[in-house]
């Protein structure tokens, strides 16, 4: 991409964002931010850089992150639980141990 084609780029993501950032009358100025924006990585060799499947693929992982932080908020009860009653049997445990 030549000089010329970089400044003209930068010029349509400058006036696609302003559009996106303040949209009065614009209602697709998402739409046209994504475009001049996937155009132009196109135009430098990266047609995938700014792909809108992305955001599927960071919502699932952002429902599974979600799951994970559950399931490990209740291993973690647990886990607290279990000190909680060895700790209630620790002193039992030593008397019987020192009576042997």
């Amino acid at each position: 991409m030549e000089v010329h084609g970089l400044v003209t780029a930068l010029e349509r993501i400058e006036h696609a964002a302003r559009d996106f950032v303040q949209p009065v009358g614009k209602p697709d100025a998402s739409t046209a931010l994504l475009n001049v924006l996937s155009e132009c990585g196109r135009a430098l060799g990266h047609p995938y850089g700014i792909d809108p499947g992305l955001d599927d693929v960071r919502s699932e992982a952002s429902r599974h992150c979600a799951a994970v932080q559950e399931n490990l908020a209740a291993v973690l009860e647990e886990v607290r639980q279990l000190h909680s009653t060895v700790s209630e049997l620790l002193p039992s445990l030593v008397r019987i141990a020192d009576r042997e």
